[in-house]
């Protein structure tokens, strides 16, 4: 049976340093059918040369998508872009600086296949294994640690857009030349609630890529509801003010395509909480997170959500 095509979709800003390291994993994959497709982000240092190189040696398997019109557009207005006029049966998102193991496009595909990928959105993401600048470290990133339903991830995104692999119909689902980017924070959040609606979400545990992560003290870094981190958040509250803003416009913004097309308490999040760009008030969003808790995964993290809403609810205004 002959390979589906699977486009790899790869935004770089000055990623010299570990460009190469990428690529040279991404074409020793043990599936064959593949072509990878960059596109720079106004690079100032030697990565679109390497780009150009890449693709002199390789020309049927590496692509510089934007090499007559380099320009900083941002993440993921970059990766979209790509998304959007590239064809395939599957996609994948590539970081620049990781390394992908031999078989992370093999078995993300094989688990595609079992799916009903002809009828509807799906996503297959796996886990990552953390590691350095050297690439030492064992850990991983999620372990049993996911969720899927529409609501957890409205709240806080799971899936790490360089797992990925997702379908044509999750392209089809998108109005790339309506969204607005600014209120969507990263396009891998975007893809997750689409499948999560309307199609399905499926999981490898396996860790397929080495996600490289800078600085001395990043392992362990992710972990959550330590004391310390606890405590950290209790006291540094830009980050999470920062993200309840996120939330709120990214539920704005499905609202706006997509809630039409959705019933039940779904569709109430995403409409009740999308609103409070416009009406945000400290009665109202403390009832809100009364009548619709958000869903976090402790307890603790749905109380704090609700008091950011309550107390800082003049963030949410004209987002």
């Amino acid at each position: 049976m002959l390979e589906k095509k699977v486009a790899i979709l790869m935004s770089t800003y000055n990623g010299q340093r570990y460009l190469n390291e990428q690529i040279i994993s991404i074409v020793n994959q043990t599936y064959g059918n593949w072509h990878l497709y960059i596109r720079d982000d106004g690079s100032k240092d030697n990565t679109q040369s390497m780009i150009r190189e890449w693709e002199r040696k390789l020309p049927d398997k590496i692509t510089f998508f934007n090499k007559e019109n380099v320009k900083n557009i941002g993440v993921v207005k970059s990766f979209m872009d790509m998304f959007s006029n590239v064809n395939a049966e599957f996609y994948m998102f590539s970081d620049q600086d990781d390394v992908w193991k031999k078989d992370k496009i093999e078995k993300s595909v094989n688990a595609m296949l079992s799916q009903e990928y002809t009828k509807r959105p799906i996503c297959i993401h796996t886990d990552l294994q953390v590691v350095n600048s050297k690439l030492e470290g064992n850990e991983v990133m999620n372990g049993d640690k996911i969720w899927h339903d529409f609501q957890h991830l409205l709240f806080s995104n799971c899936i790490t857009g360089c797992t990925m692999l997702i379908n044509q119909v999750v392209k089809d689902m998108i109005d790339f030349e309506n969204i607005n980017y600014t209120r969507v924070y990263m396009h891998d959040w975007w893809i997750g609630l689409i499948c999560a609606e309307f199609g399905q979400i499926v999981y490898l545990k396996e860790p397929l890529i080495l996600y490289r992560q800078h600085g001395d003290n990043v392992v362990g870094s992710y972990k959550k509801n330590t004391i310390r981190h606890l405590i950290y958040r209790a006291t540094h509250q830009v980050p999470e003010r920062k993200h309840m803003r996120r939330v709120i416009s990214i539920a704005s913004e499905f609202d706006k395509f997509y809630g039409n097309k959705m019933s039940g308490k779904d569709r109430s999040y995403v409409h009740e909480y999308g609103k409070l760009t416009n009406s945000a008030n400290f009665l109202g969003d403390l009832l809100l997170g009364m009548r619709l808790v958000p869903q976090r995964m402790s307890p603790k993290g749905k109380i704090f959500f609700t008091y950011l809403m309550t107390v800082y609810n003049k963030d949410l205004k004209g987002l």
